[in-house]
């Protein structure tokens, strides 16, 4: 009789060994993904966990009345193993809550960039209207979503650029430098709106920043160029032309440039 009681009590081991080896994979399963998010600042509906409380009880009470007689044998042994198969149940569900949650973020992550790239797209197409206040609305609404973005403050200084409100240009896209310090782009930027405003000692700076950023644009080449001849530097504009020369010899305004600069005093 003892020998038939031992048998059953192994059985009965083993048998919940499995059932928590069950819920064991499904925690390792969910872990690298779940582990992320703190399931304690979750905002978790109350009748979901009491729910799963249930059926964790459900699970434990119907595996330990299988093996009802063997539990009378043992009845500390089960008590234990009923504690560990309890927690390991609930641990199973509070991973599973993790990793729908983590799905959800990634999904209003993917939602939002969509409507940020969408605001753009129209924003760009009403600033090529010139529809200026319209476009620059549109622009704002996308920084709202992504607040850091260096692109999108250089598309909105631009676009001030466009509609000659230069003070407003300058300080968004020096806001612009400082999230990306070398944005070439952002940098010939600012250059523009130093000539425009006729400061070329300022607009040659920034010309030249850009141009070691990007040595061999023809484009900031040319800014420069332009810059150092409307300044009154003819060393500068002399450099300039040399490298504009190099860089782009089919330039058809090489020759104008060239007759601009033997006409500087």
């Amino acid at each position: 009789m003892n020998a038939v009681l031992t048998i059953l009590l192994i059985l009965g081991l083993v048998l919940v060994a499995l059932g928590a080896g069950v819920v064991i994979f499904v925690l390792f399963r969910r872990a690298p993904t779940a582990a992320l998010i703190d399931v304690k600042n979750l905002p978790v509906d109350r009748t979901a966990k009491k729910k799963e409380e249930i059926i964790a009880e459900r699970i434990v009470r119907t595996s330990i009345e299988k093996f009802e007689p063997v539990r009378k044998v043992a009845d500390h042994g089960w008590m234990w193993l009923r504690e560990r198969f309890r927690r390991l149940a609930h641990r199973a569900f509070e991973l599973e809550r993790r990793s729908e949650h983590v799905a959800r973020l990634k999904w209003d992550a993917l939602t939002a960039s969509t409507r940020m790239h969408t605001m753009v797209k129209e924003a760009d197409a009403l600033a090529k209207e010139e529809k200026y206040v319209e476009a620059e609305k549109k622009y704002i609404e996308a920084l709202s979503i992504e607040q850091k973005n260096p692109k999108l403050y250089e598309k909105l200084g631009r676009l001030y650029m466009r509609n000659k409100n230069y003070d407003q240009a300058r300080d968004t896209l020096r806001f612009a430098s400082r999230l990306s310090p070398n944005d070439a782009s952002v940098v010939a930027s600012l250059g523009e709106i130093a000539a425009a405003r006729s400061e070329y000692n300022d607009a040659i700076t920034y010309f030249q920043h850009a141009v070691s950023l990007r040595p061999r644009s023809p484009r900031y080449l040319d800014f420069l160029l332009e810059a150092c001849i409307m300044g009154g530097n003819r060393v500068c504009a002399k450099e300039a032309l040399a490298r504009l020369s190099a860089v782009n010899p089919e330039n058809a305004k090489l020759g104008e440039f060239d007759k601009r600069i033997r006409g500087m005093v």
